[in-house]
């Protein structure tokens, strides 16, 4: 009898409390309802080059970006993303210098259309775009300087996952493999694979 009514209590509470209960939930998803929204965000890493037989040595390959987006659905987004990047490699030998190390710089900026899959604290994407960019090989030393610069249509597929620190902050994993040709003749013959793939670690802000 005793045991009943201990078990008739604790209903009576657990419906009374239920209210309050459900508010805490509601409150404590890291799944809301973002359509129609704002974020923006970035990240840093590293990436592997495309392999080109007209670059020697390379090395100090790191990149990054930044970009903002809206949310058009719950399993559609669109950005506008800047690219940058940068690496060592030997000069060539059509420069005439006494630096035997030069810098391959590529970056600039294009519209990329993502597809979300929602899991509540975490949320999963895949995409890809295009956009204008711009790669220049940069020699200097203390007695002579040249640059190189070509501009060219890049393309890139992407795919990541965001982690909800809160309602307005995430971080993440994002992958990108991008596409880039570049034609910096004379100093270097032909054309090169200016692009390659990236791993970036990224935070970003929900608004």
């Amino acid at each position: 009898m005793l045991r009943s009514k201990r078990w008739t209590s604790l209903i009576f509470a657990s419906l009374a409390l239920s209210p309050f209960i459900a508010r805490a939930d509601s409150t404590g998803m890291f799944a809301p309802d973002r359509v129609g929204r704002w974020y923006i965000g970035g990240g840093v890493g590293g990436f592997k080059e495309e392999s080109n037989a007209q670059l020697g040595n390379q090395d100090g390959q790191v990149g990054g970006f930044f970009s903002g987006g809206y949310r058009v659905t719950p399993n559609i987004a669109v950005d506008i993303d800047g690219l940058f990047y940068n690496q060592r490699l030997d000069t060539p030998p059509t420069v005439s210098t006494s630096n035997s190390r030069s810098r391959l710089y590529s970056g600039g900026a294009g519209g990329v259309l993502k597809l979300i899959l929602p899991l509540d604290r975490v949320e999963l994407y895949a995409g890809g775009g295009l956009g204008v960019y711009s790669t220049s090989l940069r020699v200097k030393d203390s007695s002579f300087h040249s640059e190189r610069i070509d501009t060219d249509v890049g393309y890139q597929a992407l795919a990541g996952a965001d982690f909800f620190l809160s309602r307005n902050v995430s971080i993440g994993l994002e992958y990108r493999k991008f596409k880039l040709r570049a034609d910096l003749q004379p100093t270097i013959p032909g054309k090169i694979d200016a692009g390659g793939d990236f791993l970036f670690a990224t935070v970003r802000g929900h608004f």
